[in-house]
């Protein structure tokens, strides 16, 4: 049976990026792995938005596009960590002190999904983590990143946050260049 990483680039037939992504310089830059199911879903191509909703962060994404840069994870886990620290966010319960939590995902609607990582865990078992806006409401999913999205594309997956419109979309995916050349 294919992996749910090959079940979403049939699906969605994304063209691979012109340059290869340096998954090497990436990783050092947020200061974690990346799991290998994302790497490949991006270096095949699936580096955009999913469902006219769910946008996917990629390494270099390009001008105006600096929300979903991948590579600016590490800093935005830093201000998150700020917010945390000073009460405006709510920390999750269960978050262990030496896990630090890397956004890959977002909606325009304020939700954020985040890899749990941790210095002791490999980058394919990072818990996935989703808050709302204000980080009232936190969910973990204990799934490979590509497996949650392939659950969100068949709306399967569910949760307070998974919004169930969101598979009543038109389009499946569409690349951050398609975007930019139809300028979305």
């Amino acid at each position: 049976m294919a992996t749910s990483a090959q079940q979403l680039i049939e699906a969605a037939r994304p063209a691979p990026p012109a340059d290869p992504f340096d998954w090497e310089q990436v990783e050092h830059r947020i200061g974690a792995s990346v799991p290998q199911d994302y790497r490949g879903l991006l270096d095949a191509g699936g580096g955009g938005l999913w469902l006219d909703f769910l946008r996917l962060y990629v390494p270099a994404p390009g001008p105006g596009l600096r929300h979903v840069d991948l590579e600016r994870s590490g800093l935005e886990f830093q201000q998150l960590q700020d917010l945390f620290d000073d009460g405006v966010v709510g920390r999750p319960d269960d978050l262990a002190p030496d896990s630090g939590l890397l956004p890959w995902a977002s909606t325009g609607a304020g939700v954020t999904l985040y890899w749990q990582v941790s210095p002791r865990m490999a980058a394919d078992a990072y818990p996935i983590r989703i808050s709302d806006r204000n980080g009232d409401v936190w969910e973990r999913y204990d799934l490979l990143t590509t497996d949650l999205l392939l659950g969100i594309v068949r709306g399967e997956a569910r949760g307070e946050l998974l919004n169930e419109s969101w598979t009543e979309r038109d389009a499946l995916f569409r690349s951050y260049a398609e975007e930019a050349a139809h300028g979305g």
